[in-house]
């Protein structure tokens, strides 16, 4: 790693794991979305397929600044669904990460029979689960954000990469953070409700600044 990079980040490395970082997209609803499967049995749809348990395992990861050498990073990760309304829920990504802290991601959107989705006609800002894949982009002045991977009953996997260009309270200018979510549950009869998750307030980060928020802590 550069000196100039290294130096950055021995120097920030504390102060960001105390700060607990929270990544947060910010949610757009589709306007004009609505069910359009009227014969879906009841509790069929994408809130009880994927929502309940949460899923549990690992996250891995890299950080570095502009193109410099990269610092691995790995920890534990879950994806969990939470704040669930008649068409609507939020997805929450949920890293842990050794000798950083948290850095999450949490997007709401509508939700049909099978499918997840937030967005408008902007191509620049969507984010949707079709069919069991994971995509999703998220451009804007400060950050580019590019999501891919898979939602199934009992697996979620997730790449996330974001590109800061312009400095924030924790990532310079710059600054290119991958994470890979690898995560597995199992699903029983039982096992739909959610129980062993609390709702915690956290500090969360957004292009906007700082806000509080609940995130599920499973």
């Amino acid at each position: 790693m550069p000196q100039q990079v290294d130096k950055w980040y021995g120097d920030n490395l504390n102060e960001i794991a105390m700060k607990k970082i929270i990544l947060f997209m910010v949610s757009i609803l589709c306007l004009g979305c609505t069910k359009e499967d009227n014969q879906a049995q009841e509790g069929e749809d994408f809130n009880s397929l994927y929502g309940g348990i949460p899923y549990k395992g690992t996250v891995q990861g890299s950080i570095s600044l502009d193109g410099g050498n990269e610092l691995d990073l790995s920890g534990e990760g879950s994806i969990a669904l939470i704040e669930d309304k008649q068409d609507s829920v939020s997805i929450v990504f949920l890293s842990d990460i050794e000798d950083l802290g948290e850095i999450n991601i949490k997007i709401r959107g509508k939700f049909d029979q099978k499918s997840f989705y937030m967005g408008n006609e902007n191509p620049d800002i969507y984010f949707k689960v079709v069919d069991q894949i994971i995509n999703g982009k998220f451009v804007s002045e400060m950050q580019e954000m590019d999501f891919d991977g898979k939602l199934e009953r009992e697996l979620g996997q997730m790449k996330m990469i974001a590109i800061f260009k312009q400095e924030t309270e924790s990532f310079p200018k710059g600054t290119r953070l991958e994470l890979d979510f690898d995560t597995r549950r199992e699903v029983t009869e039982n096992d739909d409700d959610g129980s062993g998750c609390q709702m915690r307030m956290v500090p969360i980060w957004g292009p906007n600044g700082m806000t509080m928020g609940m995130v599920p802590d499973c």
